[in-house]
């Protein structure tokens, strides 16, 4: 996770800077009394309420909620989905020149806050359990896919890296998912599509990808296979927190 957000996150929670009136930060809502694990399998529940309205995600509370999924969760989902549909928007704006927009902080958003924290403290057992309801087969946060930093082997020299790269399937990378202009393809990193199959299933392209770079002399290629697609707004999500994932996915592999 980027350093200032999780400085951000721990502000929230720590001081409750975002208490209104006279409420306290005591009587704020917390996931106290919640595990990684237990807001996974309630946030694979909510799946069935999360639809579309054009572009943008929205949540069925009422519907949720008569389903027995506690009020704290639809809450944290509330605001999952408010970040996620900010990305969208950030990534669509013409004035946007970084990747860094898209770091949106968190101090509007203090369940989400605090749901990194517990993110960043927490360590997956490493158990395959592939009937548990925290699971899927592109991977959560209790059971990431994959749950390491996939190797990027050099595979070679080449008259014309990028020429190869593009023969091979591979496209420039879109800049908001590489760390250049989110309008710009990134010179030197490349995405080609895949599917991944894992310890809980298969995965579907192109929610995965293998990720390509060559050096500044257009020659030399590495390749790393197999991790979670961060062109988002490019293919259609497995589940409705999927762009939230793939995020802390990549800020922690």
């Amino acid at each position: 996770m980027k350093l200032y957000k999780l400085i951000v996150s721990l502000l929230v929670i720590a001081t409750g800077v975002l208490a209104i009136g006279n409420v306290s930060a005591a009587s704020r809502p917390s996931l106290k009394g919640y595990t990684v694990e237990a807001i996974t399998a309630e946030f694979r529940r909510l799946d069935p309420f999360v639809s579309y309205e054009g572009e943008y995600q929205i949540l069925d509370s009422a519907s949720a909620r008569a389903a027995e999924i506690p009020d704290i969760i639809i809450a944290l989902a509330q605001e999952v989905i408010a970040y996620q549909n900010r990305m969208r928007e950030v990534a669509k704006a013409q004035n946007v020149k970084d990747v860094t927009e898209l770091d949106i902080p968190l101090m509007e958003y203090p369940l989400l806050a605090e749901f990194a924290v517990m993110l960043r403290n927490y360590k997956p057992n490493g158990q395959v359990e592939p009937l548990a309801p925290d699971t899927h087969p592109c991977g959560t946060y209790s059971h990431p896919v994959p749950d390491y930093t996939p190797p990027r082997p050099h595979i070679g020299w080449y008259a014309d890296a990028h020429s190869t790269l593009l023969s091979w399937g591979f496209h420039q990378t879109a800049g908001y998912a590489c760390g250049g202009d989110p309008f710009v393809p990134c010179e030197r990193d490349y995405t080609r599509g895949r599917g991944y199959s894992g310890p809980y299933g298969d995965c579907s392209s192109p929610r995965f990808r293998d990720h390509g770079t060559r050096d500044a002399a257009n020659h030399d290629i590495w390749i790393q296979y197999g991790e979670p697609n961060p062109e988002i707004f490019s293919y259609w999500w497995p589940y409705w927190d999927w762009g939230w994932y793939v995020e802390w996915w990549h800020d922690t592999y």
